[in-house]
């Protein structure tokens, strides 16, 4: 008899979620990372009040570093707007803090967490799937792939394509002394975005607490150059007050993601389904990605649940993850869109963001899930 009933590779926010629903399920999850937490991750830490409440967080009684957020600011094309709501639509964490508290929580509802595992290889054996790491070598009747972009799991058994379109970042985050998060007291109640003048990507000013967070992405490919992006926020963030010359802010460190936009990978098989942005599931455009990790990891351990104890297959956790974030290819309208002169792509985009119904109901209700919190 196995002695785990799912190896679920990855303890980031989808990882830990799936892990946490199926221990509280009855079920035997193992749960294998390369870090040891609390650990480095490299993200902006935005994350909407759906996926709190996805992941049973309440931001109220959350111990750890949180700041909600009633407003948002963008800037595209010399223009600058500002969009309020009347209680917060979004929370600023630092996943540091936050990936340990998910991850603690599966570990004390019954999952056996191994940290410093590094999964080397993932194979389908006639009685299960079969998980290599350092720590030990398991075998056990499904797995969930939960470990990013370069998951080991998706590597394996998710027909990774080398047409997918990825987007790479660059971001920044220091923790500031009191007196720098006073002087910066004006900047410090909003996030804001600087849309990139190709429409290829945008950059971010991202306070939190005593935390902030700078950082600039794109689609990868000819004319990324993110190295100039990067300097060219930091220098319009300086010239601007937001980043006073004398105040020295952490290097920037790089990851990547996918985005389904073409070329999407296989969600589920027989034994095995992908969460999160192993499954390339951040949000098209805004690259929000915590929300949709916690809701696929959800999904997956329902699946997961399913199939172990009566037998489901897992094909319906992909179509539900189609339903709800799309084929992941691009139809007839994307096409025709992508086919729009820049300049009247620039201007189209300039008229949705200076208009108020847009860009709270289109941009941040759609693209980057912001919507306030019910009274």
């Amino acid at each position: 008899m196995a002695q785990h009933d799912v190896i679920v590779v990855g303890g980031g926010p989808g990882g830990s979620t799936a892990a946490w629903r199926l221990a509280r399920a009855g079920l035997r999850p193992l749960l294998l990372d390369a870090a040891v937490f609390p650990r480095v991750k490299i993200c902006a830490g935005w994350v909407t009040p759906e996926a709190l409440a996805d992941a049973q967080v309440d931001p109220q009684k959350y111990p750890l570093t949180i700041q909600a957020f009633s407003a948002c600011r963008f800037e595209f094309d010399g223009a600058r707007t500002e969009t309020r709501w009347r209680r917060p639509a979004s929370y600023g964490i630092l996943r540091r803090e936050f990936d340990h508290y998910l991850l603690d929580r599966a570990r004390a509802a019954g999952a056996d967490v191994r940290e410093g595992a590094r999964v080397t290889a993932v194979t389908h054996e006639a009685d299960g799937i079969r998980v290599v790491s350092p720590r030990g070598t398991f075998t056990a009747p499904v797995v969930i792939g939960a470990g990013g972009h370069r998951c080991p799991v998706a590597q394996a058994l998710g027909e990774v394509s080398g047409r997918e379109e990825v987007v790479i970042a660059q971001e920044s985050e220091t923790r500031l002394a009191p007196e720098w998060v006073e002087a910066l007291g004006k900047w410090w109640e909003a996030p804001e975005l600087y849309v990139e003048p190709d429409l290829k990507g945008y950059g971010w000013y991202f306070p939190k607490g005593d935390v902030l967070n700078v950082g600039v992405g794109c689609v990868s490919g000819p004319g990324a150059d993110l190295p100039r992006r990067r300097d060219a926020l930091v220098s319009a963030l300086r010239a601007a007050g937001r980043l006073p010359a004398a105040l020295p802010i952490e290097p920037f460190r790089g990851h990547a993601y996918v985005v389904r936009r073409r070329a999407p990978r296989k969600l589920a098989g027989d034994r095995f389904c992908l969460v999160g942005d192993a499954a390339g599931l951040a949000r098209d455009l805004s690259g929000e990605g915590i929300g949709p990790a916690i809701k696929s990891g959800i999904l997956a351990a329902e699946a997961v649940e399913a199939r172990l104890r009566r037998g489901a297959g897992l094909e319906g956790y992909a179509a539900a993850i189609v339903r709800r974030y799309g084929s992941g290819e691009t139809g007839w309208l994307g096409r025709q869109l992508a086919r729009i002169p820049d300049a009247w792509a620039r201007v189209f985009v300039r008229a949705i963001l200076n208009t108020e119904a847009t860009r709270r109901h289109v941009v941040f209700g759609r693209i980057f899930g912001m919507r306030e919190v019910a009274s």
